[in-house]
């Protein structure tokens, strides 16, 4: 397939293979699968079972791959397009009580290496200059982070946090997200936070 374009003044053209053009469907069909998650989410935002918002998307990318994967597992042609966005959103709400969930985004951490969006290992082996470059290592912190609140989820639910500990001892991280009380966002900034101060 041939494109024609005018960039400063001068016509060009360019060649499409086969596969070429159906990369760039399948990319601009996930941007337009995207944008609907964000726009669905937007709607939704003061649902009281919704634990994630518009923002975390932007945040997250591994969350909405979650998103989009779920909703290609969930495809049925006999229902529509909408039907499926909010089935996979319920979905959402449900997987994300459960420590997996957080262990599953863990291992689903991209690195936004060089302005694309890439698996970590390709991150590291195209900087190989050093042992890691800035970008793994922003990776390897969140995807950290999505453990360590796996673990923390697991530990309420064993009764082996500090809320089953003493009387006062306030609730634990897992116990108020868990309870909608408390952004997911919160628990990755708050090193930040304490760091500045």
């Amino acid at each position: 397939m041939d494109i024609k374009r005018i960039l400063h003044r001068q016509s060009h053209t360019f060649t499409l293979t086969e596969t070429e053009l159906e990369q760039a469907y399948r990319i601009m069909e996930k941007r337009y699968l995207e944008e609907d998650f964000v726009n669905t989410m937007s709607n939704s935002l003061h649902e009281p079972d919704s634990r994630f918002h518009s923002g975390h998307l932007d945040e997250f990318p591994e969350l909405l791959n979650w998103l989009c994967s779920c909703f290609h597992h969930f495809f049925d042609a006999n229902m529509s397009h909408n039907d499926i966005l909010q089935l996979t959103l319920n979905h959402l709400n449900h997987s994300s009580l459960e420590p997996q969930f957080f262990l599953d985004l863990s291992r689903a951490v991209p690195a936004d290496c060089a302005g694309a969006e890439k698996e970590l290992s390709d991150c590291e082996q195209n900087c190989s200059v050093y042992h890691y470059c800035n970008h793994s290592a922003e990776a390897r912190d969140r995807s950290a982070r999505w453990e360590m609140l796996a673990s923390l989820i697991s530990m309420h639910k064993n009764g082996s946090c500090i809320c089953g500990k003493k009387i006062g001892a306030g609730e634990c991280p897992a116990s108020k997200y868990l309870k909608g009380a408390w952004d997911i966002s919160e628990f990755f900034h708050l090193e930040k936070r304490k760091e500045a101060v």
